[in-house]
């Protein structure tokens, strides 16, 4: 069931997807930029009481895209966000108030869908694309995709800015007013059954990656190190408990067709990194991407923006059986 999320001063641009209120508990609220596939592994853990267990009350909050979650974490509103890797990026460069911390998936967040028959992004050139608006995630990998195939997203292609996640631009795509956009690995199916040729991009890429405050990590080291301890008890749960896992996505994707929960959920626990930890080509793809618009986040040592000391050392007792 949605609740209503308190506290937040723009409301219109958060939905908060749920909590799992305890007494004695901290409320922790983490943010996912644009879709909402991002919350899933977050909803699983705080449905099965997983981040209760470590002491945390968390509130899941979706967020219209990837700039309003970045502003959302300097300003404190919420105290995590995930799937902003293009914005933390922006963030940590303008010497924001930002640390990577972890990553739950280091694989290609896309694939394409096209309301063409075409074999391959080459089909694009002269084609009306949806993205997430400059600045956001899907914006500058479609740019980097064309980039690679040699073509000039500037002027080979229409590329238009709708906010609101991939399914926003699912939607615009079924209507008929773009010709392709970018989706979720969990929405594949789903395009498909609808007619959508659907072209998977495979990339290492840190869409899961998490960040929070410098200063936050800095004043309450306990509380992100119970996070993440929550977060990685989550991933082994997705990865062993498959029908609670599905019961989530079917949530998240509104849907009740097997098939398509069960390819979402197929591509969710083939992602999900068990160790947490970013790998530096996942890393260095995004700079990549990042560095057609600006050639300086090509010199940006990859983990130069990153403190991955709690999950290494979550990684450690856990082998130590502790």
């Amino acid at each position: 069931m949605i609740t209503r999320c308190k506290g937040m001063a723009t409301v219109s641009l958060f939905i908060c997807l749920g909590s799992l209120p305890v007494s004695a508990q901290t409320t922790i609220r983490m943010g996912a930029g644009g879709a909402q596939t991002a919350t899933i592994p977050f909803t699983i853990g705080a449905k099965q009481g997983i981040f209760a267990k470590h002491g945390i009350n968390l509130e899941i909050i979706a967020i219209a895209n990837e700039q309003t979650a970045s502003r959302a974490l300097i300003s404190g509103s919420v105290e995590f966000v995930t799937s902003i890797t293009v914005g933390f990026f922006y963030l940590a460069r303008q010497g924001g108030d930002a640390i990577g911390i972890a990553s739950w998936n280091n694989s290609s967040p896309y694939s394409l869908a096209s309301r063409l028959k075409i074999k391959d992004l080459s089909g694009l050139k002269g084609r009306k694309i949806a993205t997430s608006g400059a600045g956001g995630r899907s914006d500058a990998f479609i740019r980097f995709m064309l980039t690679k195939i040699g073509l000039d997203p500037r002027s080979d292609a229409q590329i238009l800015p709708l906010s609101g996640g991939s399914g926003v631009r699912l939607a615009a795509l079924l209507s008929g007013n773009i010709d392709a956009t970018l989706i979720s690995y969990t929405q594949e199916k789903q395009a498909e059954k609808l007619g959508l040729t659907i072209i998977p991009i495979p990339m290492p890429y840190i869409q899961g990656q998490i960040s929070t405050r410098r200063s936050y990590l800095e004043k309450n080291p306990k509380m992100v190190k119970a996070f993440l301890l929550s977060l990685s008890e989550t991933i082994r749960a997705v990865r062993a408990d498959r029908g609670g896992a599905m019961s989530v996505i079917a949530r998240v994707l509104k849907t009740d067709d097997k098939e398509v929960l069960e390819h979402a959920y197929d591509g969710l626990r083939s992602q999900v990194v068990r160790d947490l930890l970013p790998t530096e080509e996942a890393i260095v793809n995004v700079l990549k991407i990042m560095s057609y618009e600006d050639a300086a986040f090509a010199t940006i040592a990859p983990f130069k923006h990153f403190d991955l000391s709690l999950v290494q050392e979550i990684a450690s007792e856990q082998a130590r059986g502790r």
